[in-house]
């Protein structure tokens, strides 16, 4: 597999150049957000099957679909595109990196960029539900739609991991606090880049609700927004 670096930065740069005609009809799209444990992915299932029968129009969800575009186009596997995103800056591989030596890997912050410019379009296509990568912010300024996002308070969220893996709540409790930590790292970057407050539209407690109810307030008040 060929492992060369990429110029992802001047991608997005003449990307963000073309996209303001863009913009203007974006849309409607909607963006997941979701603590470690909290069911988004489910989530968006179930809200592309309710919101196609809603529209009469056809809506996909893209989550893992981001980065697998992402490989294809830099020719790197997406486990190792997914490592460098969550990655933290490391000194060493920077300087490395700056004289051309070592790993030919896009840096963290290329990766970040590419993928947000990849969030941007297809929230201007429209017709479409975005789970995590930072695509709330990436959307902040986006019009027609809607930035959701999916919390829990932490007991619930460990009994959630365990019962899906299939494990006891020790190591489930462990596997939460990985998770959070890793996602709290990333919120951080993404709201820093695009500090918009408050950073979504409306916040659930998954506790309260189940998937169906949650599928249900969404889509109302995406007819409330008239964005469907």
């Amino acid at each position: 597999m060929t492992m060369e670096r990429v110029p992802l930065d001047t991608d997005m740069k003449e990307a963000l150049a073309q996209e303001s005609d863009e913009l203007v009809n974006a849309g409607p799209y909607l963006t997941l957000s979701r603590q470690f444990g909290c069911h988004g992915f489910s989530l968006g299932l179930m809200l592309v099957d309710r919101l196609t029968d809603v529209t009469e129009e056809h809506w996909d969800i893209q989550h893992k679909e981001i980065l697998t575009r992402l490989a294809t186009e830099t020719d790197v596997a997406e486990d190792l595109l997914e490592s460098q995103r969550r990655a933290k800056p490391s000194l060493w591989t920077d300087f490395f990196r700056s004289f051309g030596k070592g790993t030919k890997l896009p840096s963290g912050f290329e990766v970040r960029n590419r993928i947000t410019t990849i969030i941007r379009g297809l929230a201007a296509q429209g017709n479409t539900i975005i789970i995590g990568q930072g695509s709330s912010a990436a959307t902040a300024d986006i019009p027609n739609g809607l930035r959701i996002r999916l919390e829990a308070n932490l007991e619930w969220r460990v009994k959630q991991i365990a019962f899906r893996e299939g494990i006891g709540e020790t190591e489930s409790r462990l596997l939460v606090k990985k998770g959070d930590e890793e996602r709290e790292y990333l919120r951080k970057i993404y709201e820093k880049r695009s500090p918009v407050k408050p950073a979504f539209d409306i916040i659930y407690d998954c506790s309260h609700f189940t998937l169906a109810e949650l599928a249900q307030h969404i889509v109302y008040a995406m007819k409330l927004r008239k964005l469907i």
